[in-house]
């Protein structure tokens, strides 16, 4: 009955009800349409950082981290590679060389990250090869060893497909090494930073140019069905590979496991002040629903219902109004959120500055049903609490002079 009474109540101004009604679900649309962007930004960094970048884990001797020095190498590398990718989790891995050269082509100079791969096993890590924009991977032969550049400093130093460069970096015995190679191809990611600094070549190329002995490597990296389970796999590497030191992409990346960590805090955050917002409007309209039926309350009480009944009543009042709004707007958002999972939001025009920071230009939504569960439950406490007030100003109504109220 309080049920019936409540909602009949709801609707007797229709012209308030439906406003109030509107500016929820216009508000949980907003929220939801943003946690839902929000979190397709963030999902496609990870997936490009893990992807394109980092791979999932990276096994490296303990003290090549700290400052590059490619004396601190994995030894029987092969052997281990292959050992890695016998784990159930594991899709690929794939051994490296890493290099800091001086870059010297005939239009700049410059310093970089140079990877020598083999291109075979980096296909199936990495998608670098599935990002070249012109010309060919490491797989083109030449009689200069190939290169593979980011098209970001292919512009600063004004590089092209043919175009010759001279790395000079110090080898294994401490000398002087300088070694032409020719660009066979051009990549682009979302990541400009990455593109401005990283080089490819292959493995056996720069081996020989650091003298780097027979079935060595600098860098192991693994990629996974899974990449939220990289935690989880790191031990059974861990025990696999000895003294070597195991990282996942949140190690080796610290800013994106602050990403990562702190988006949901700051989604719900978000959501909390459009609520809070919302809560306002509620209460304000709640209480004008009170003072205008002042006479009619009086009378319940001078007719015997009591005190906790007529609570339950406007607190039922404020729940049905702010979940009618509430479940309108998640629908209507999740509707929206659901047809930009698979057509992308294009943001052109904004493309330099996110790609700076290494997002994309195109984000998908990406929306979670936990989330909106989560949402529901903070609709209905901001119904709840919102009656509260108009609910306690009800109850202290006195019924004898209540119904003499015009």
């Amino acid at each position: 009955m309080i049920w019936s009474i409540a909602w009949r109540n709801v609707w007797r101004n229709k012209l308030r009800s439906i406003i109030m009604i509107a500016a929820i679900a216009l508000g949980l649309f907003a929220g939801v349409f943003t946690m839902a962007f929000m979190q397709g930004a963030v999902d496609a960094r990870i997936e490009s950082a893990t992807k394109t970048e980092l791979a999932h884990l990276q096994i490296h001797d303990p003290d090549f981290l700290v400052n590059n020095d490619i004396a601190f190498k994995i030894e029987n590398a092969d052997e281990l590679t292959r050992q890695v990718e016998t784990l159930d989790s594991v899709v690929a891995a794939s051994k490296r060389l890493i290099a800091e050269p001086f870059i010297m082509a005939a239009h700049g100079t410059g310093g970089g990250k140079l990877i020598g791969i083999t291109p075979e096993q980096e296909k199936k890590v990495t998608d670098i090869w599935e990002k070249i924009v012109d010309g060919a991977y490491l797989e083109h032969d030449s009689r200069m060893p190939p290169m593979v550049v980011g098209e970001k400093l292919a512009k600063r130093l004004r590089l092209k497909v043919g175009t010759r460069i001279n790395l000079q970096m110090v080898d294994r015995n401490g000398d002087l090494s300088i070694k032409g190679y020719r660009v066979s191809g051009i990549y682009r990611t979302t990541n400009t930073s990455y593109d401005e600094s990283t080089l490819f070549v292959r493995f056996e190329d720069l081996q020989a140019q650091l003298g780097m002995e027979e079935n060595t490597a600098h860098e192991i990296a693994v990629l996974l069905d899974n990449g939220n389970e990289a935690a989880l796999v790191k031990p059974s590497i861990q025990k696999m590979v000895g003294n070597y030191d195991v990282q996942t992409w949140k190690e080796l990346s610290p800013e994106m496991s602050l990403l990562t960590d702190s988006m949901d805090q700051y989604m719900y955050i978000f959501i909390l002040i459009i609520l809070l917002a919302l809560c306002f409007g509620i209460i304000n309209t709640m209480l004008m629903a009170v003072l205008e039926r002042i006479k009619e309350i009086g009378m319940l009480m001078a007719v015997g219902m009591n005190k906790r009944r007529i609570f339950s009543m406007i607190i039922l009042e404020s729940v049905l109004l702010t979940v009618s709004g509430g479940m309108l707007g998640m629908f209507i958002g999740s509707v929206v959120t659901k047809f930009f999972e698979t057509r992308p939001i294009n943001l052109a025009m904004f493309a330099e500055g996110l790609e700076n920071y290494g997002f994309a230009s195109q984000i998908y939504t990406s929306l979670q049903s936990e989330t909106l569960i989560t949402i529901g439950i903070l609709v209905i406490l901001t119904g709840v609490l919102s009656a509260i007030w108009p609910a306690r100003k009800a109850l202290k109504l006195n019924p004898a002079e209540a119904t003499r109220t015009e």
